[in-house]
């Protein structure tokens, strides 16, 4: 599945605050990362929500968001997903 080219990264310094798709935390008003993904504007709470998204992008659209580092982002160094 070739995804790359329905991505569009967005300038996240004029984003309102919003809610994760990926992992369902808040993200902060002018943080996180932003990308449009087939006329979506969607809100990642980190780099690592980003690109958990782009390997599954249809799960997260239905609704099916999976915890990232317990709520408060924080990680030991082995842990497979970061949130940055």
């Amino acid at each position: 599945m070739v995804i790359a080219a329905d991505f569009v990264e967005v300038d996240s310094r004029n984003q309102q605050a919003a809610v994760c798709i990926v992992c369902g935390n808040d993200v902060p008003a002018g943080e996180g990362v932003t990308a449009s993904y087939r006329g979506q504007t969607l809100r990642f709470k980190c780099p690592s929500c980003y690109v958990r998204f782009q390997a599954a992008p249809e799960r997260f659209l239905a609704g099916q968001p999976e915890p990232c580092c317990n709520g408060d982002h924080d990680h030991s160094p082995a842990s497979e997903w970061r949130c940055d």
